[in-house]
Formats: structure tokens, sequence, C-alpha cells
């Protein structure tokens, strides 16, 4: 198995704090963490305060907080945590926090239930997080890509304003055409006209979505591969992608026209 194969190459486990203020959502996280082989379970706390206690008492490699703590007050609750200078995996049964928790700093992303290749993949990139075992990253780099991206199925964006306030949608990631960068803005096209623009960088969206549909083309451009219908060019610096379930087309620069054909043509890495 991947598991017991980088077990074998990394001598050193994974010290752990579980924060969570459930204590059968405790046990379950404790049970499926204590099954990898990497990571050892060293301390839990059901409050920020106490989590902090801990920290400071056990020193753990990784924090893995479940939302819950955070009693619905966003995860700027538990930005102490943030703070340590640890990895931060967050846990939640929903993937309303998962650009919230990015922003944050977390290395990952969990959706409950936790299945044992998404977890693995949680730990390659806590690995990563403290430079650890090179020769292992070398060894599973090629497994590693395959494996589920820090994302989630479902993105939340930020829905126009409502008597009620603010609200937020839970958008399908297949909704999701294309990204433009706008510095710390991103303007993005779902299907239709509909667009969105929200406080969102694109780096912010190669961690939320996944790797294997979605492509970076230049420095302002993130689209979904699947939905390019075609790529014309009306004048000689001017070129247009044109996608299925959208009727404006996309504008792109000389760079990014070149990188997307390239890709099309296989001939330019994703």
């Amino acid at each position: 198995m991947i598991v017991q194969r980088l077990h074998d190459e990394t001598s050193h486990p994974l010290s752990a704090l579980v924060v969570d203020g459930n204590r059968t959502s405790t046990r379950q996280l404790n049970a499926v963490l204590e099954e990898h082989p990497r990571i050892t379970v060293r301390c839990a706390a059901k409050t920020i305060a106490s989590a902090q206690i801990q920290l400071a008492r056990h020193r753990p490699d990784v924090i893995f907080v479940d939302v819950s703590v955070a009693q619905g007050a966003g995860l700027a609750a538990v930005a102490r945590l943030f703070a340590s200078g640890q990895a931060i995996v967050v846990v939640a049964d929903r993937p309303d926090f998962a650009c919230e928790a990015f922003e944050f700093g977390a290395v990952d992303y969990l959706l409950k239930p936790i299945q044992e290749q998404r977890l693995q993949a949680t730990v390659i990139r806590i690995d990563r997080f403290f430079g650890r075992s090179k020769a292992s990253s070398e060894n599973v780099a090629s497994e590693s890509a395959s494996m589920p991206p820090p994302s989630v199925d479902r993105v939340p964006l930020p829905a126009q304003r409502s008597t009620t306030g603010a609200m937020t949608d839970v958008v399908p990631v297949a909704n999701v055409i294309w990204v433009e960068s706008l510095q710390n803005y991103s303007i993005v096209q779902l299907p239709g006209r509909e667009r969105r623009s929200i406080k969102r960088t694109l780096t912010d969206w190669e961690s939320l979505l996944p790797r294997t549909e979605f492509v970076r083309i230049g420095r302002f451009h993130l689209i979904q591969l699947a939905k390019l219908r075609a790529i014309s060019s009306p004048s000689r610096n001017e070129w247009l992608a044109h996608f299925h379930d959208v009727e404006k087309p996309l504008r792109l620069g000389r760079a990014a026209a070149s990188k997307l054909k390239g890709i099309l043509r296989g001939s330019h890495p994703a």
C-alpha cells in the first residue's frame, strides 16, 4: 500500500493535536488518524484556550481543528492557532469554510467522513509544509499527482445582499467556468451571463479547485478545461476562448493563448 511504503521511507512520525468541541466527533477523528502509520495523536482539546495550553506543553507537528470550535464565528475565531507555526488541517462536515481556511494558511481542508487516500494526500502536504523527507517526496511524486487536491466539490461564493443581510451561495465546482485575477480580487464566470466579483486571489482558487480539471494559463486566468469549446483569433494580437454554457468569450493575452494552445496540443504541462 502507498501508506505502508511511505511509513517505511519516512523515519519521523507526525504528532497531532486534535481540537474538537464534540466528544463523539473527537473519538471518530482520533480513530481515523490513528489508523495512519505516520500520525500519532498526542493530545486533544475542546476549546481554543485549552488547545493553546496543549500546544505549549506538547509542541505537536500538526493541528487538526474541527470548525465546530469556532461556534459559527468563522475561522477568525481560531486565528491564534494559525499563528502558532504548526501545520493546520481544518476538518468540517461541509465545504463552507474551505476558502477561508486556505486564506488563513491551512495546509489542507478535510471533509467528513475522511477517507484513507484523502488523508494520505494530507500527510504529503504536511511533509511539504515542513520541507521533510525530500527523498520520500520524490518517490511519491507520481502518486501524489493523482491524489485528490486540497479542494472540495462545492465552493462558497458571496451572493447578492438580501433584505436579511449578506448571503453565501454554495456552488458546484462544475459551475465555475473560469476565474480572472484582479489583484487581490477575482471575477468568477458561472453558467450563462452571471459573474461574481469576490475578494479571493487566483492562488487561493488554485488551492481550492481540482488540478485535474482546472489549469492556470498565464498570470491572470484559471479555466475549467472541459468547458472550453474553441479558441479564435479575430486579429493578430487578439485571442478569444469560447466556453460551453457561456455566451461571451474570454479575452486572452498572447502568453495565455500560447500556453493554452500548448496544453491542448499536449506539448505544454498543465
